[in-house]
């Protein structure tokens, strides 16, 4: 809270210095001494930042290269009562004699580098981490004499303008006084903070350069020594098993590869044939189980009298439907001139009563809550996520086959293990 109070105290005159209203106090040579320790400030986080992923980027460069020997070593493990695979397959014949090898070198290269990362870490990532903590508390030191020299600015400015005032009230009188008090206080730790910085920052400006310097060159000797180690483990293992005189890795890569891409693009496994819908109508169909057209056509036969429409009666045949006899109506009596004869004739005959309404459908909906996410993989399934309820249109008593529902709108067949149907 008192760090906010002063804040906003030195607000106003923040803003006047900048638009050049206010007088703003300068020192040359600790400005000088700011602007070195700002660039050793910079050296330090980025020897910090690129040491540390340097050591990270190795320690996963070993981690993968071990696991992609070990990945190696499986694909060209026999399989099953298979032997003699170098003679089935020639072109590969020096990867599978020497794949056991590689991988011992890929360990082995692991556990020679793990004491030189361990060596940069406490040689080089440690150190400049505290170098770096010990720059953020200067740093801080720094902006405690920036505050103070704005709080000396400000209280200098506000003395100068009641001196330079002609006439004095009393009440200026009494701000003078305490403005002079505010001044000296200001003054005093302005100086303090600023004589400290002059007189230690050049000697720590001298000690950080020696010891970034030695620093530095023994990071640079460490990263040729993993460098070093790991070509030579490499290079031991390709010698006279490869050609290492060509360059165009992209060319050899699409040599040896041939027409095997190719090869796999046109096997049956890798592509679907037939979309699932079809499959589960072709495999109904085979089966004699209703398919989902037949479905909804004996549904659709089979429904209730709000389904039907006027003009679809029309077309259709008509079936009998169910009307209470209509009253018969005499014809009135030859004209009298009676008051009876009158009311007989002119009265009209009552209207008919209104059809009896359709009986409600009692065909209640099925429902199903997905239990498991599903994607459609073909044109024609029905994608959902967990928690969401599916109609279901059509279903079979085994869950494991393929039911249809329909969701949002959209009609599609899914799986019936991912699904629970709701009691």
């Amino acid at each position: 809270m008192k760090g906010f109070t002063k804040a906003l105290q030195r607000t106003p005159h923040n803003l006047t210095s900048r638009i050049g209203m206010s007088k703003k106090s300068t020192d040359p040579e600790f400005n000088d001494y700011e602007r070195k320790f700002a660039a050793i400030e910079q050296a330090c986080e980025k020897m910090l930042k690129d040491s540390t992923v340097f050591r990270d980027s190795v320690s996963n460069l070993l981690s993968s290269g071990s696991s992609f020997s070990a990945s190696l070593a499986t694909l060209f493990s026999p399989m099953g009562a298979e032997y003699n695979l170098a003679s089935k397959h020639p072109q590969a014949e020096v990867t599978v004699k020497n794949i056991s090898v590689y991988q011992g070198i890929m360990e082995e290269m692991r556990e020679t580098l793990l004491p030189e990362l361990e060596l940069i870490d406490s040689r080089i990532v440690q150190p400049c981490k505290e170098l770096n903590d010990i720059t953020k508390k200067i740093r801080k030191t720094i902006t405690k004499r920036e505050h103070k020299l704005i709080d000396y600015d400000r209280h200098n400015n506000s003395l100068n303008k009641l001196r330079e005032k002609k006439e004095k009230s009393l009440s200026d009188e009494k701000n003078l006084f305490k403005v002079e008090q505010d001044y000296e206080i200001a003054s005093g730790e302005y100086e303090h903070y600023n004589n400290l910085l002059k007189t230690e920052l050049p000697h720590f400006l001298g000690m950080a350069t020696r010891f970034i310097d030695p620093m530095f060159h023994s990071f640079y000797y460490m990263q040729l020594n993993v460098f070093y180690i790991i070509q030579e483990k490499l290079q031991s293992f390709a010698d006279g098993k490869y050609d290492l005189s060509r360059k165009d890795i992209e060319s050899i890569y699409l040599e040896q590869r041939g027409d095997t891409a190719e090869q796999i693009e046109e096997m049956a496994i890798v592509k679907r044939i037939t979309s699932t819908a079809k499959m589960l109508h072709a495999h109904r169909s085979a089966s004699g189980t209703p398919t989902r057209a037949g479905s909804i056509a004996s549904r659709t036969t089979s429904g209730s009298y709000l389904d039907r429409k006027d003009s679809y009666s029309s077309s259709a045949p008509k079936k009998e439907v169910f009307s209470p006899p209509s009253r018969t109506v005499a014809a009135p009596p030859p004209y009298t001139s009676t008051n009876s004869s009158a009311s007989i004739g002119t009265k009209k005959a009552p209207p008919p009563p209104p059809p009896l309404k359709p009986k409600p459908s009692f065909n209640r909906a099925v429902y199903a809550t997905a239990i498991f996410d599903f994607e459609a993989q073909a044109e024609g399934d029905l994608s959902f996520r967990a928690g969401d309820r599916i109609e279901i249109i059509e279903k079979t008593e085994n869950p494991d086959e393929w039911w249809t529902g329909k969701l949002n709108g959209a009609t599609g067949v899914f799986p019936g293990t991912y699904t629970q149907v709701d009691a």
